[in-house]
């Protein structure tokens, strides 16, 4: 009887390492499910491209400046110049010392094939100060210039104000330009404010750029309720709430050319690729946890369960993910997570009832339900997934510990028999 029960841990150890051994290998269709996934969101990257370009692309506002053209005259050589003199125009670019952009930011979701792209038209007023210097003051012309990323969304210009004065707005190459003129009697170390107002259209963000040797302010509000709020400086303040945010920055001179843009992307919550990619992750650990109920019901109920049958089973648990990625491109990723554990776990379960014969199969299809479950409620704690995670598998473990900790009792009892 002894030699009856070394053959049977014999069987035991081979069998889960055969199991470990599908394991490993379901790690092949597992990354080939994820490359799929992130092929998938590639494409939906590249459609949104494709609407940019139409549409208009991510905006990134600069600061304004004052480019000063002065005629300059110098002596030169007589066999350069008959009369000893050459004139040149130099150009001189002088920053602002104070900016303050605002802007009020509509969106809306544009379809293209099966994707969705988050796309904004927003209204923007740019004011500020800037100092009359010297050069300004003897320039042949003044001119007033800021750019944008894509001029294409770039609409609705009012009149640039400047120094009490209005003066029209026009496209320079991939610049807007005003001629501005200073107020009479002004005179160098004066401060000219400024404001103008146009409506810009853009794809999923938004960017401003500060002045480069002054303060600068930024005040975004919007009814979009999914901010992330990106680039080299967050906001001082921010407000989100479920009807839109409101976020302020603030820059100051001493410290402004160390920083590049500040602003908001549009995100999309409802990502099925970034969502399915987090479940992906957890597919090898639900494969593990799936086999070791498997194991356990052969343990407990002396029914076995075929190498060949885990490597169906586990390409079934695989297979979940592509049903994942496939029906959240077509409906909301709760609805399609859904869809895709019922479909796994109801052909799962048929399959155990075919395996055990033997209510036993429910049970196991039950946990395979519940393992989707806890899963779905991980990907809902982003922030303490990872907690909730390591509580679960330590809960399970314990389950595994007692359902195991009569077996060599069992195995003495064989023995004595």
């Amino acid at each position: 009887m002894e030699t009856k029960v070394n053959s049977n841990a014999k069987r035991t150890v081979i069998k889960i390492s055969l199991v470990a051994v599908i394991s490993l290998l379901l790690l092949i269709p597992l990354a080939m499910i994820k490359g799929v996934i992130e092929d998938r969101e590639q494409t939906k990257d590249s459609v949104t491209v494709e609407v940019a370009n139409s549409y208009a692309k991510p905006q990134t506002v600069s600061a304004p400046y004052l480019v000063s053209y002065v005629v300059e005259t110098k002596t030169v050589d007589k066999k350069i110049e008959p009369n000893g003199k050459q004139t040149n125009v130099k150009d001189y670019v002088f920053y602002c010392s104070q900016v303050d952009y605002t802007a009020d930011v509509e969106t809306d979701m544009l379809h293209r094939s099966i994707y969705d792209v988050i796309v904004y038209n927003s209204k923007i007023q740019i004011s500020g100060k800037l100092p009359i210097t010297e050069k300004s003051i003897i320039a042949r012309d003044n001119k007033f210039r800021f750019k944008l990323t894509d001029i294409k969304g770039f609409c609705n210009p009012s009149q640039l104000t400047f120094g009490g004065q209005s003066f029209e707005l026009r496209r320079q190459s991939e610049e807007f330009v005003a001629d501005v003129v200073f107020p009479q009697g002004a005179k160098a170390g004066d401060i000219i404010d400024f404001a103008f107002t146009f409506h810009l259209k853009g794809t999923e963000s938004l960017f401003f750029n500060p002045s480069k040797d002054g303060n600068t302010t930024v005040a975004i509000s919007s009814s979009y309720p999914h901010p992330s709020f990106q680039g080299a400086m967050l906001p001082n303040t921010r407000d989100v709430k479920d009807d839109g945010f409101n976020a302020t920055w603030s820059v100051s001179s001493f410290n402004s050319s160390s920083y590049d843009d500040m602003g908001v992307k549009f995100v999309d919550p409802a990502n099925p690729y970034q969502q399915s990619m987090r479940s992906a992750k957890y597919g090898m650990l639900i494969i593990i946890l799936v086999f070791v109920a498997g194991l356990l019901v052969e343990f407990l109920t002396r029914k076995e369960i075929n190498p060949i049958q885990y490597a169906v089973i586990g390409l079934s648990l695989v297979l979940f993910y592509s049903l994942l990625v496939a029906f959240s491109e077509l409906m909301t990723f709760g609805l399609a997570y859904i869809i895709a554990a019922l479909m796994t776990t109801g052909a799962l379960m048929f399959y155990f009832r075919a395996i055990l014969m033997s209510r036993s199969a429910y049970v196991l299809g039950g946990f395979v339900a519940i393992v989707y479950a806890l899963n779905y409620m991980l990907l809902q704690m982003e922030t303490y997934a990872l907690l909730a995670g390591s509580v679960v598998l330590f809960l399970l473990l314990c389950i595994v510990m007692y359902l195991t900790a009569n077996m060599n009792n069992n195995n003495e009892l064989v023995k004595t028999e």
